[in-house]
Order: structure tokens, then sequence, then C-alpha cells
């Protein structure tokens, strides 16, 4: 049964003791009013970078992965984005995605202006396709469009894609730390070529339900935004956080997206993730 969260309201809500708080989902995809997310720091103090911790990192890596790469998903989100002169827009959607986040799509349900607007993404988010009913057309985006940002959110289409971090990143353990009282490994990735464009991530993950509760992204030594989670839920066996923020950290602006609906390993047929399905009028 689909699990339900509480309304939305449009601010990006705190972590416990009042550390700011946030995928992706990636794709499947922010709780009770609260002041602005916490301003920026370095993050992350650097732990030794010897053999052994290389081991430590990719053995956090694939707990992460495993926790967070379902096998399928289906679920209705809100997003709010906050631009950096305080106007805001709301969108509603629903998601599909299966083979633990290798195919994903994603259909706009309002507000009517982009109402029907739908997103595939394949082989990891390395393919990606966009159809929209204005046009009645699907077109497939060229690889540095992954950059742009996803109907003027702070979130780019590389950050709502699926991937592997032990495939798509070199990485490094760092010292451990705490987000609010939540213990957390702290990992520094920096992207192959198989990954993102950024210089490098630093992620937090919990140390004891293996999923990610921050990421810090860098790009030139410049902290560019952070992603942050809340709202940890214990859904059909997974644990999910119901609730993200995304933050523009050199703009300003910020998009919330919180889940209202989810439901985990549910059968989806091969023709959902097809670039002729897409102009199917429903799902």
């Amino acid at each position: 049964m689909a699990h339900r969260s509480a309304p939305i309201l449009p601010r990006c809500s705190r972590l416990p003791g009042g550390t700011a708080a946030v995928l992706t989902l990636v794709m499947t995809l922010c709780g009770p009013a609260s002041p602005p997310c916490a301003a920026a720091d370095a993050g992350g103090a650097p732990a030794d970078h010897g053999t052994a911790v290389d081991a430590a990192a990719l053995a956090v890596i694939r707990q992460i992965d495993a926790a967070e790469r379902v096998q399928s998903s289906h679920s209705v989100a809100r997003q709010v984005i906050t631009t950096s002169g305080g106007d805001q827009r709301t969108l509603e959607m629903e998601a599909w995605s299966r083979d633990r986040n290798d195919k994903q799509l994603m259909v706009y349900t309002a507000p009517r202006r982009v109402a029907g607007d739908k997103i595939l993404m394949l082989d990891e988010g390395n393919d990606i396709w966009f159809y929209t009913p204005r046009t009645d057309r699907v077109r497939h985006l060229a690889s540095h469009a992954r950059r742009q940002k996803v109907q003027g959110s702070d979130f780019a289409y590389e950050d709502m894609a699926g991937g592997s971090i032990e495939e798509d990143y070199t990485y490094t353990r760092m010292a451990d730390e705490e987000i609010g009282d939540t213990p957390c490994h702290v990992l520094e990735l920096v992207p192959t070529e198989s990954g993102p464009h950024y210089s490098r991530l630093v992620l937090w993950a919990d140390r004891e339900r293996h999923i990610t509760r921050r990421i810090d992204y860098y790009e030139d030594g410049r902290l560019l935004k952070r992603l942050t989670t809340d709202d940890v839920r214990l859904v059909d066996g997974h644990w999910w956080a119901m609730s993200l923020c995304m933050e523009n950290l050199q703009e300003g602006g910020r998009t919330a997206m919180e889940t209202l609906e989810i439901e985990f390993d549910v059968d989806l047929p091969d023709r959902l993730f097809t670039t002729g399905g897409m102009k199917r009028r429903s799902q």
C-alpha cells in the first residue's frame, strides 16, 4: 500500500538539533515550516587516505548503494521552488523507477502549464528523453544538457539520474560526523568520466540506516549547492527520506521536495520505460 506523508510547506526543514537538512531521486523522490537552512560550511574533516581507509570507504559505499538503489518504486511528490528573490512555484509529479534506478520516468501532473511533460532516463541517466504534449514530440537531450536545471528547479538532470557510487566516483573515507543527533559516515567523492560534472562531492550517510543525509557539491573549489534529507521512514521494508531540499549556495534559492505517496517492489511493465510509451496520455 502506498505510504502518505503530511502536506508540504515551502521551506526546507531541519534535522534534530537545528542542523540544515534534505536525493532522487533522485527520482523517487520538506516537513513543518522552520527557519531557512543554515549557512554552508566546509564540511567533513579529512581522515587518513591509506589503503585501509579506501577499503572502509568501499564498504560504506556498497551499503549506501544497497539501501538506495531499490529494485522498483512508484511515487507521487510535490516540489516547491523558491527563487533568490523569494518567488515560489509549486509542481506536482508522479514517478516510476525500475532495475535499481537504471530506468526512471517522471510525469508532471500540475500546474496546468507543465501537466503531461515527461522525463525518461535510461542507462542510469546517461540516456535522457523529454516529451511535452504541447508539441507531441519526444526529444533526446544531448549529453551536455545533463547539467541543465529541471523545470527551473535547483536540481540538474544529472542530480536526479541513477547510477552506482562505486562505478561513478573515486572515493575517500573522512572522519565521521553527526547531523543533528544522527551519527554519519562522511565520504569525499571525485567523479569519474561516467559521473557528473562536479569537481567533487562530500556525502554524509546515516551509519545505521545507510541512507544519504547530506551532499555538498563543489566545482573549482567553490561550494555550489547542498542537498539535505529529512523525515526518514521505514516503508515496505526500505528506509527512505520523505523530504529533500536542494539549496543553491551561489545564486540563492532552494527547491524543496516532499514524497506524498511511495511504494516499493512493484511490478512495472517494460513499455512504461520506452520513448513510444511517453506519448500515452496516462501511464
